[in-house]
């Protein structure tokens, strides 16, 4: 098989993880590296095509696909440049920054019949794919809630480096609780309406620190979430999985799923049931702890791209559906800062037809964004 020519977009933090992961895959060749520090890149790979403008990659290296880890803002215009090109695209969370940029880079993406796959990487985790079959073959009967942490304390230093943290778009919702969110949508279903508060009390910044949200999901499964970056807790998934090395490992599981027959953790997946099916609460619960192997979600999401860009599988997470999930986050913003319930099936809709936003929506996304 000829390796696929792929370009990476953006070289900090994240890009840098891609770069490394692309150089290592055999089934990639790194046509090149586009960022706005040609030179301080350029050093860092040497022997590796670097351009200060992303056109100038797309137009000499001529990838046959492209990471897209630029900042959020770039992530519609420069994935519709790659539309309109015919390249196929990986485009980190979230997919773009607003929703009617995620509907326009849609309408191209469909136009041009171009494959893609957002970076929501722990939907490649092993331990991901097993809660979701176990819950699929109905292990713990109908789902019928779930409750999830994530919840860490974000040293000063974060805000420091990055100013624009301390300001909307800059808190707990839209950097951390957008990976829960997708999560829950994969394992849980699909997110029908949402209700959330939130609170600055303890950094006293103008963004939010703190966030709790009430969600309904298709077939009447309630589930709670609470995110804070102000809170010392082992409870996020990173430390549960240890996906990351700047987070330790604390093996705690941070999601209950409670279903009519049962329960189960994650990421431990301890299974909790009755005897032989019981479901009487004076009987006796017990544990069990099942099996998943751990892998690397970067490794396993561009194994996944390799699969999707040669036609060999279907995209686990497309553009739309990455725009779902942005629809859902940016609703949890909306909800907390107008205290009413936020119905989101009219805003799937209009995302779909390409006429977002919706006629009936009398609040503007972009203020939650």
């Amino acid at each position: 098989m000829t390796n696929i020519s792929i370009g990476v977009i953006g070289a900090g933090l994240i890009g840098r993880k891609h770069i490394k992961k692309t150089i290592e895959h055999p089934d990639f060749e790194l046509a090149g590296i586009a960022d706005l520090d040609r030179d301080a890149v350029s050093a860092q790979y040497p022997g590796i095509a670097v351009f200060e403008d992303y056109r100038s990659l797309l137009d000499q290296a001529r990838p046959q696909a492209v990471i897209i880890a630029s900042p959020n803002q770039s992530h519609a215009s420069i994935g519709i440049e790659c539309a309109r090109l015919g390249i196929d695209m990986l485009i980190e969370k979230p997919v773009t920054d607003t929703l009617e940029s995620a509907a326009d880079l849609l309408l191209e993406v469909r136009a041009n019949k171009v494959r893609t796959l957002v970076g929501h990487h722990r939907r490649h985790h092993d331990q991901v794919k097993t809660l979701r079959r176990l819950l699929g073959n109905g292990l713990i009967g109908n789902l019928v809630g779930v409750s999830a942490i994530w919840a860490a304390y974000k040293p000063d230093d974060y805000f420091r480096i990055a100013p624009w943290r301390t300001q909307s778009g800059g808190g707990p919702i839209l950097i951390n609780l957008i990976h829960e969110i997708d999560f829950l949508r994969y394992t849980a279903g699909e997110i029908r309406g949402v209700s959330a508060i939130s609170s600055s009390r303890q950094r006293q910044f103008p963004v939010e620190d703190t966030a709790g949200a009430l969600l309904e999901f298709d077939a009447g499964c309630i589930g709670t979430v609470f995110a804070s970056d102000s809170a010392v807790s082992p409870w996020t998934t990173e430390q549960g999985v240890g996906e990351a090395a700047e987070f330790p490992f604390s093996g705690e599981s941070s999601y209950r799923f409670v279903g009519s027959r049962g329960s189960l953790e994650f990421p431990s997946l301890v299974h909790w049931a009755q005897a032989d099916g019981g479901q009487n609460w004076n009987r006796p619960i017990q544990s069990q702890r099942l099996f998943a192997s751990s892998i690397d979600p970067y490794r396993a999401q561009l194994d996944h791209f390799r699969d999707v860009v040669l036609g060999k599988a279907e995209s686990l997470l497309t553009v739309e559906d990455g725009a779902r999930t942005l629809i859902a986050t940016l609703a949890v913003a909306e909800a907390a800062a107008s205290g009413r319930r936020i119905d989101l099936d009219d805003r799937y809709e209009a995302l779909a037809a390409g006429k977002y936003p919706p006629a009936s929506q009398d609040t503007n996304p972009r203020k939650a964004s």
